[in-house]
């Protein structure tokens, strides 16, 4: 008879079950393969570390521009005569007598006095010739912007890339994890029923030894499994930058595979997307812009300036007081400069740029047919790891075939007990084949996918 204290007490035991289950999902994070690669792209610090740099060439180019600005200079200065005393002793005269000509002081000025004066211009220059030094300065810059740029994609595909390993690494672990706890607990029934026949001398000791050996072999490579599960979990972590204690479930989908096809003859277009590639073609365009801005530092440069001064003597009284006089005037120069002393060192500096360029030029040359022979071998690998998933799955439905037969043989009392062990051992062996052969298609795919600049 169902009593109200067994209701209560049943009541209570759900309402535990619900709160256990409720704080087991709590701790759980699920995330997708496209979930984690985008936190991977977003707390790496390498690709934090690429963005600083692309910023900072973006701060270089703008400060590059202000050199097409005119330059504006102020300065000044602070003259106090006869600071050791002496008066007109020290050096000026009230009467300075010239040919033609004779200068006469105030003789109400008391040398004695504090005297002195102060001097102060504003110049604006401009720039008219520098050899085009400004010019391609600018341009060098530009480049500086694109090939930070490129260094950013490049570290996005490789963290791209190295996020989807781990992740199906860990999912491989997973699944490794429970085909392992399918094989044991048919091999604890199997145990069961040989340790109850050998009481029965139905079978000898050696098959239950057998069935016992497998049995903790299984143990052993479920415990290694386990640790592995651990230490991958928490470098998925790290990877991403997750930093909460949550539990990881991962679950990445492996349909979808289908057989390679990409024209090879496609291969030398396809240059143009990969980072490497434009990164190459920058190298050889900086060096070209390096060996004619060299070229510019060694031309006459030409400035156009205009400027205004200004001066006031003291004399008598406190210094800098009692102004007696003072001169102003804008004035407008036209500057040339020629570094002849330079032009020696020049030559040899402009053979070293022009040798830096050929070698950028070669390396251009060599590293794209590496770049091509690299979307040749990664499109061989893709097709083999297709090849692989195919040949996984015919061994996977060989070995469960082979494992049926076996083990209606087995129970039927044709076959050893032996032959079915090993076919329990091939099945568990063609599944994980097979999961590892899936996931090495995905990772060879986005390889490829990478090698021929296709973003995905």
């Amino acid at each position: 008879m169902i009593t109200i204290k067994k209701i209560a007490a049943a009541a209570m035991l759900l309402a535990h079950l619900f709160v256990l289950n409720a704080q087991e999902a709590e701790n759980k994070r699920h995330i997708s393969l496209d979930e984690y690669r985008k936190l991977a792209l977003a707390n790496n610090l390498d690709v934090h570390n690429a963005e600083y740099e692309l910023e900072k060439s973006k701060q270089v180019l703008a400060g590059a521009f202000t050199n097409y600005f005119p330059k504006v200079s102020a300065s000044g200065v602070l003259v106090k005569p006869n600071i050791f005393g002496g008066g007109a002793a020290a050096g000026f005269s009230t009467d300075a007598h010239f040919p033609d000509k004779t200068i006469h002081v105030d003789e109400a000025i008391n040398f004695s006095d504090p005297i002195g004066a102060w001097f102060g211009t504003i110049t604006f220059t401009q720039t008219l010739f520098a050899g085009g030094r400004i010019f391609y300065s600018n341009k060098l810059a530009k480049k500086g912007v694109e090939a930070s740029t490129h260094k950013l994609q490049l570290k996005h595909d490789e963290i791209f890339a190295e996020a989807e390993s781990k992740y199906y690494q860990f999912m491989l672990l997973e699944e490794l994890i429970k085909t392992l706890d399918a094989y044991k607990k048919t091999l604890d029934n199997l145990y069961a029923k040989v340790s109850q026949a050998l009481e029965q001398g139905v079978v000898s000791r050696s098959d239950y030894l057998r069935v016992s050996l497998k049995r903790e072999e299984l143990v052993i490579q479920q415990d290694e499994a386990i640790q592995m599960r651990v230490v991958a979990l928490q470098d998925l972590k790290l990877f991403a930058g997750i930093k909460d204690l949550s539990e990881i479930v991962v679950a990445a989908d492996l349909s979808g595979i289908v057989e390679p096809t990409f024209d090879a003859a496609n291969f030398p277009a396809r240059l143009s997307a990969r980072p490497e590639f434009n990164l190459l073609t920058i190298q050889r365009d900086a060096a070209q812009l390096e060996e004619v801005i060299t070229r510019g530092s060694y031309l006459p440069s030409i400035e156009l300036g205009l400027g205004f001064l200004r001066s006031d003597f003291y004399f008598n009284g406190s210094f800098l007081a009692n102004t007696t006089g003072f001169y102003q005037d804008f004035a407008g120069f036209l500057l040339f400069n020629i570094p002849m002393s330079a032009w020696w060192e020049g030559y040899h500096k402009m053979n070293e740029k022009r040798l830096a360029r050929k070698s950028a030029e070669e390396q251009l040359e060599v590293n794209s047919n590496y770049l091509i022979l690299d979307m040749r071998n990664k499109m061989t690998v893709w097709q083999t790891a297709y090849k692989q998933v195919k040949l996984a799955e015919i061994g996977l439905a060989y070995a469960k075939n082979n494992r049926e037969e076996y083990e209606q043989k087995y129970t039927a009392g044709i076959n050893t007990l032996n032959d079915y062990l090993m076919a329990l051992a091939l099945e568990h062996e063609n599944t994980t084949k097979l999961d590892q052969a899936k996931t090495r298609y995905f990772i060879t795919r986005t390889a490829f996918n990478a090698a021929i600049g296709l973003k995905e």
